[in-house]
């Protein structure tokens, strides 16, 4: 089931800072504004209650149960959560998302996004932070900061860390080696508490900020042969399967619409937005990586919801994974061997 963005009230619960988001829909916002403004502007200052279920017997006597629950969204009427245990606590988007106001009075970083999937039962904003990464001379790569509340008891409030490269706005969703993972937020109505939360959050990015500029600028310092480039690609869109038969030098191991998801790639590599500045001066592990991310990132999908689908937990995002960590350590990349010529076939003018 594809999440999409929220349209119950029957405009999309989006803003953006700027420039609209990819898919185009909701408002474009141009100052700079608190969590409470945004929330207001998206329509996602809404209500959320948690009431028992009532389970109805056969002789038509109805329970009200003491010890199962669910979420209603009060301004359209809609359930978001069922099943829900009696110590599950509802955090209004106004409540969950106040440690935003704390971020952005540091001057450090500014809301981007704001929006609601799924009916509401998922509440999300991106904040941007104002310090971006440098790789090489020429390459920027800004850095965000995704905080998320969930009214179906499916997920915490949650921080994460993601980033996105300016020049093409491909995510980059590699697990990079010596990156934090997600930081759940306890919840607190104390000011001190909610500024010692800031504090642990602007700690974290500052250490993932250290750790992806040392990543991808390891990444920049990483020349590549042309046949080690193929084998790259090869190894993040070709099967463990297909590998094993190329190496063996078979014939017909790819099919068609294999070879030309490969060729795209590596047209993507050479005239993509952003290549030119991964190049550089000669071939090396970030072209080749940036390669991959943004062909996925802006190759065609059958509809917005399959685009947001496959990068987010499908197989787009496994394979931009699976791009990070081979671009982190090449030695576990498998060569093609036989293949290498027979790929570069596929885009003779591949310089």
């Amino acid at each position: 089931m594809a999440h999409q963005i929220d349209h119950s009230k029957g405009s999309a619960a989006f803003i953006s800072y700027q420039a609209p988001a990819w898919h185009n829909l909701g408002k474009v916002f141009n100052q700079e504004i608190t969590i409470e403004q945004a929330l207001k502007e998206s329509g996602l200052d809404f209500h959320v209650d948690k009431l028992p279920n009532i389970h109805r017997l056969g002789n038509g006597q109805e329970i009200v149960s003491a010890s199962s629950f669910f979420t209603v969204r009060t301004d359209v009427q809609k359930v978001l959560g069922t099943r829900l245990g009696p110590d599950y606590t509802v955090y209004q988007n106004t409540e969950a998302l106040d440690i935003v106001d704390e971020l952005i009075s540091t001057k450090k970083m500014i809301i981007e996004t704001v929006g609601a999937i799924n009916e509401g039962r998922t509440v999300f904003t991106c904040l941007k932070l104002l310090n971006p990464i440098a790789v090489g001379s020429s390459d920027i790569v800004h850095q965000y900061c995704l905080i998320v509340n969930s009214h179906d008891g499916s997920l915490a409030i949650t921080v994460m860390f993601t980033n996105v490269r300016v020049v093409c706005a491909n995510t980059l969703a590699a697990a990079l080696a010596g990156a934090k993972g997600a930081h759940r937020i306890r919840h607190t109505r104390n000011a001190a508490d909610r500024v010692k939360e800031a504090f642990t959050i602007m700690g974290m990015l500052e250490d993932n900020s250290k750790a992806n500029s040392a990543a991808y600028n390891a990444m920049k310092h990483n020349g590549l042969s042309k046949e080690e480039f193929f084998d790259y690609i090869g190894n993040i869109f070709i099967t463990p399967d297909e590998i094993a038969g190329l190496q063996k030098g078979e014939k017909d191991v790819l099919s068609k619409r294999k070879e030309n998801v490969i060729g795209e790639v590596l047209e993507f590599a050479q005239t993509g937005i952003g290549q030119a500045e991964a190049l550089g001066n000669s071939l090396n592990m970030w072209y080749a990586y940036n390669a991959v991310t943004g062909y996925l990132t802006s190759k065609p999908y059958k509809t917005k919801d399959d685009r947001f689908e496959s990068l987010m937990i499908g197989d787009g995002a496994k394979k931009i994974a699976a791009a990070g960590d081979l671009a982190l350590q090449p030695q576990n990349i498998r060569p093609l061997r036989a293949s290498a010529t027979k790929i570069a076939g596929m885009n003779q003018n591949f310089n």
